[in-house]
């Protein structure tokens, strides 16, 4: 007889590893108005995040880069180079290409989310965001990032084992 799990515990779980995950988890914040990088990064930081926070995206890229971090907040409009720009290069780049990308942005036009979506964004949340979405929306996307780095760690050694076992045969 196979235990039945409901997705509610399946949320659940995830949500206590992110839990107890939260304090190594860095958010890199991008918007060019510092008013809106205040009250996401206080908010995201009294959730237990460690958060850093960029107003120039033209310094942000090469410091994303440099640190990797586990999630990036993205405004789209921005003077210099706006948040599709920076998600096109983020993404192209191998060292950055799979950090998951959340727009957080007053644009509410369709065809904005579009192209956000065709860039390679995770997700995207309209301001002015309500906190327990942009909360869940985030550990969403760690959830995720965490979750499929495990996949990859597994079948890495899956074929380690395979590897082994296929060399002890042709002993």
């Amino acid at each position: 007889m196979t235990a039945h799990v409901t997705i509610k515990e399946k949320i659940d779980k995830g949500v206590k590893i992110l839990n107890e995950k939260k304090n190594s988890c860095l958010i890199y914040i991008v918007d060019d108005q510092p008013l809106n990088l205040d009250l996401v990064s206080i908010f995201l930081n009294n959730q237990g995040f460690n958060i850093l926070t960029e107003t120039d995206i033209t310094k942000a890229i090469p410091e994303i880069g440099r640190i990797c971090p586990d999630l990036i907040l993205l405004d789209v409009l921005m003077p210099i180079l706006n948040g599709f720009d920076a998600c096109y290069l983020l993404k192209s780049s191998p060292k950055t290409k799979d950090i998951p990308i959340i727009f957080l942005t007053a644009s509410q036009e369709e065809h904005h989310l579009i192209q956000a979506y065709k860039l390679g964004a995770s997700d995207y949340v309209t301001k002015p965001f309500k906190k327990p979405e942009l909360l869940i929306r985030v550990a969403t996307q760690l959830i995720l990032k965490n979750q499929t780095k495990r996949i990859l760690e597994l079948t890495e050694e899956i074929k380690i084992l395979k590897n082994a076992k296929n060399s002890k045969k042709n002993d």
